[in-house]
């Protein structure tokens, strides 16, 4: 006799469905997804003249004539990465469950969708002056793109390390009270934070630090068997 297989509404398929969508890799492989995409997108959206560009550079860039449509589809990839890295903060937090303690994960939630947010309005005031050319048909001031490269710059170089520090340390927190992190990266994290946190100099270099850090995180979770209170038990109609 053919096993019982499960019927297209059977409860057990879909809470196996949500046991893979839920699970440590989906965690990880949404991390890795968030930070090569924001790394890519910030890389070719910091190719703009920067604000010490002369008005001709500022000129001769936007002239260009993919100017606007690299622009429109490097904001896609933000986009996409943004949602994965939402992705990757709620399976964590899901993964946790009551085993959260509740300081650190509201911290850790507060902060890693205050820094969502901080990276999509950065990115869109990096590609406002280009999704001029390719929405509107013309070039922009030369005052209006430096003032759009400053806003750009303040947000992700000066806010976003700072409200990244608290999503590290927050997770270095959650990873050392529930054990999903081994000791030496919850070490790395604090180092990591601290170093962001203190840093005072603007530059492009110290954007894509918190994209590593993700990387790094997600890789571990990838190829590190997680403790059992990490896995969620899957619940088997009797």
């Amino acid at each position: 006799m053919a096993p019982d297989l499960p019927l297209p509404g059977d409860p057990l398929l879909g809470t196996r469905r949500r046991e893979r969508l839920g699970s440590v890799e989906a965690a990880a492989v949404a991390g890795i997804v968030c930070a090569v995409g924001w790394s890519i997108g910030l890389r070719g959206l910091l190719a703009a003249p920067g604000v010490d560009a002369t008005d001709l550079e500022i000129a001769r860039f936007y002239r260009a004539p993919d100017a606007g449509r690299n622009a429109v589809i490097l904001l896609q990839v933000v986009v996409i990465a943004t949602i994965a890295f939402l992705w990757f903060v709620g399976v964590v937090r899901g993964r946790l469950g009551e085993r959260e303690p509740k300081l650190f994960g509201t911290v850790f939630l507060g902060g890693a969708l205050l820094m969502a947010g901080i990276v999509v309005v950065g990115t869109a005031a990096l590609a406002a002056p280009a999704v001029l050319v390719e929405v509107g048909g013309r070039s922009p001031q030369p005052g209006a793109a430096s003032m759009s490269r400053a806003l750009a710059v303040t947000l992700l170089s000066v806010f976003a390390p700072r409200i990244a520090t608290l999503v590290m340390f927050a997770t270095a927190a959650l990873g050392r009270t529930t054990g999903a992190l081994p000791r030496w990266l919850v070490l790395v994290t604090y180092v990591i934070g601290i170093a962001e946190f203190v840093n005072v100099a603007i530059s492009d270099p110290g954007i894509y630090v918190f994209p590593a850090w993700i990387a790094l995180v997600s890789v571990v979770l990838l190829v590190r068997r997680p403790p059992d209170g990490f896995e969620l038990d899957l619940e088997v109609a009797g």
